[in-house]
């Protein structure tokens, strides 16, 4: 029981760290779209990532609530 939770607790930790890494991500593309717009490849991307993040926040809600 002590080892799910310390798995868990881990899980929780590296989805934090990616959520974290994505969100740097999207706010960079943010900040170079202002001024140069954004490419259809961008785009796509950038909506990849926004359903990873909400993937990932949907999975710690989960998580979390399990310990």
């Amino acid at each position: 029981m002590l080892r799910d939770r310390s798995e868990t607790a881990e899980t929780i930790h590296r989805l934090k760290e990616e959520i974290d890494k994505l969100t740097e991500q999207q706010t960079e593309a943010l900040k170079t779209a202002t001024y140069l717009g954004m490419t259809t490849d961008e785009a796509k991307e950038y909506e990849q990532r926004r359903e990873k993040i909400l993937g990932y926040v949907d999975d710690l809600k989960i998580l979390e609530e399990s310990l």
